[in-house]
């Protein structure tokens, strides 16, 4: 009993820390996506896979829950994919994602700059997919043929941190995470192997309180 006390008050020092307010704040946020795929087929062995360097942006609220916790829902178009070296050969993928993230800031006092740490699922709905080559020709995944077809929607999670910068009724976001899909994305019918998505996010977000 003895270190219940001083607990109890290290928890309470933690839920009132800080002078961020329970608001809601909407926003825009945009950045770049480096995206590859995960090819493994089923006896284990991997296939490499180039990293796509793409644009992403959309926009987001958030609800605090105190002054340490909020929830944030974003609706984002990332762009993902992959280039095959083996055959020159890109896959470029198009998503609306929509994270649902639990935010957790580190309490840092009456500091304008917080850091914060989040994760939560995403669900990912295809918007485009296309196989382009080296020399330029593209194809649609759903053209038919011996083409690429894909499974939607990617179902995820992401992972991340970054700094919230309070400027009276205005947040300025940056903000790192990885999404990984755990959904096989191949759905051609013929492949022995699971094909999912990984992307790392590097975004600067600008959000308005719309109630204190």
């Amino acid at each position: 009993m003895k270190g219940l006390k001083p607990a109890l008050i290290a928890l309470c020092a933690v839920l009132s820390a800080g002078e961020a307010p329970a608001q809601v704040t909407l926003g825009l946020k945009a950045g770049v996506n480096v995206a590859d795929l995960s090819v493994r087929s089923d006896d284990g062995s991997s296939v490499d896979v180039d990293p796509r360097t793409t644009f992403g942006g959309g926009a987001y609220l958030q609800a605090g829950l105190g002054a340490v916790f909020a929830l944030q829902a974003e609706a984002l178009y990332t762009q993902r994919g992959g280039r095959s070296s083996d055959d020159g050969l890109n896959l470029e993928l198009g998503y609306v994602d929509v994270p649902m993230l639990f935010v957790a800031r580190v309490p840092a006092g009456e500091a304008a700059i917080q850091p914060v740490l989040y994760a939560g699922p995403v669900v990912s709905f295809e918007t485009a997919c296309r196989l382009r080559s080296d020399g330029g020709a593209t194809v649609d995944c759903d053209s038919g043929g011996d083409g690429f077809t894909t499974k939607s929607p990617d179902l995820g999670a992401a992972v991340g941190g970054g700094l919230e910068v309070f400027m009276g009724r205005y947040t300025l976001q940056l903000d790192v995470r990885y999404t990984h899909g755990f959904v096989d994305i191949d759905d051609s019918g013929d492949s022995d192997g699971r094909v999912r998505n990984r992307t790392w996010s590097f975004y600067l977000g600008l959000g308005r309180v719309l109630v204190p």
